[in-house]
């Protein structure tokens, strides 16, 4: 088996699957990678028996097809150094593989791809369309709520919902939820759920990015499956019941507030700074026309920043963390932001563009 590929379209792919690849397992052969080459098409396979990643790409030149696992550190680190190279040459027969390029070569011991263990897609019956790069974004802006406290938890995971022509994204830790919503081909009008892994979320934020095209998306009872022109990524769900995220939304926070994006996240963060880990508080204090920005740490200092805000009402404040609000402005993609608010003790909604909000719990002064 001979195989030709350029530099740094090789280390792209191999480094893209090292990425799922488990930094210690029961079984040796999960740290491995699996590649296969057939008909000028290399394939290369990584697990880590929750989610599973396939990425196709072409040799410049391939004589001959078969397949064999190697070692994924390991031969990731040679091709991140050979990346600038014109050619990386690639052999392999039996459990050997032979790497060259320029005046050096590697001979890697490699083992049988027969013991690779798959994950067989068993459930997903329809798919939907939607273009990789909508799917990367939504995942960016969403990601950051999703809880960290509790392995599996069902507050662990983001929420995928499929229905109509619409695709919604919800994730919350009990303290805040981000949601947003877009649009998707779905011409078999078919309606699925599941509550998917941050690991295999933030995988396909990268796959996305390589891939660029249309991207079929479909969840079964306990698994998604996103498929691209350049491969494939399989996840097991967290199985459990999602909360209805609809009924965290606020309906009736009667005071309304505009704010630009870039000057509240400036002020927010610089309040940030006059904070402490034990308490961890920004005070928003609003008055017509302006915003005024308040924290206090003791032994630490204070801070006070000014601005302009579309708000007319009653003199009004409120407490938040600060990280959660600058995590949702960070993913916003409009000029600028609406906060929707009721009082000083129920929960805020922060209008952060199109089809996309977060809503944050207050926190009480001590």
């Amino acid at each position: 088996m001979n195989l030709s590929f350029n530099g740094n379209a090789l280390y792209k792919g191999f480094n893209l699957v090292t990425s799922i690849v488990p930094s210690s397992a029961i079984k040796h052969i999960l740290q491995g990678i699996r590649f296969d080459v057939s008909d000028k098409k290399v394939a290369l396979t990584a697990t880590d028996l929750e989610v599973l990643v396939k990425y196709t790409l072409s040799a410049k030149e391939s004589v001959g097809d078969g397949s064999i696992v190697l070692p994924a550190v390991r031969v990731n680190n040679i091709l991140r150094e050979w990346a600038g190279n014109e050619e990386i040459l690639v052999s392999f027969d039996g459990s050997g593989c032979v790497l060259k390029s320029g005046k050096g070569f590697f001979k890697i011991a490699g083992e049988d791809s027969i013991q690779f263990p798959t994950i067989p897609v068993a459930d997903v019956k329809g798919f939907v369309e939607i273009d990789d790069g909508i799917i990367g974004d939504m995942i960016g802006k969403v990601i950051h709520a999703a809880s960290t406290v509790r392995a599996r938890s069902t507050l662990c995971g983001v929420f995928v919902e499929i229905k109509n022509w619409e695709i919604v994204m919800a994730a919350a830790d009990g303290n805040r939820l981000s949601m947003v919503k877009r649009k998707v081909e779905n011409p078999g009008g078919v309606s699925m759920s599941g509550i998917a892994t941050v690991k295999c979320l933030t995988f396909l934020q990268r796959f996305s990015s390589e891939s660029k095209g249309i991207l079929k998306v479909g969840i079964g009872e306990s698994q998604i499956l996103f498929m691209g022109e350049r491969g494939e990524v399989v996840s097991q769900l967290i199985d459990g019941q999602y909360p209805k995220y609809e009924d965290v939304i606020p309906k009736d926070n009667d005071k309304r507030v505009e704010v630009k994006r870039d000057e509240l996240i400036t002020a927010v963060r610089m309040a940030s700074f006059m904070t402490s880990e034990g308490y961890n508080v920004v005070k928003f204090v609003f008055k017509d026309g302006r915003l005024t920005l308040m924290s206090k740490a003791a032994e630490i200092g204070e801070a006070e920043l000014e601005i302009d805000a579309g708000y007319k009402g009653p003199d009004f404040e409120i407490c938040f963390n600060p990280e959660y609000v600058l995590d949702a402005l960070k993913v916003s993609d409009s000029e600028t932001v609406v906060m929707e608010l009721k009082d000083n003790s129920s929960a805020a909604l922060f209008r952060t563009g199109h089809e996309q909000l977060s809503v944050i719990m207050p926190i009480e002064l001590k």
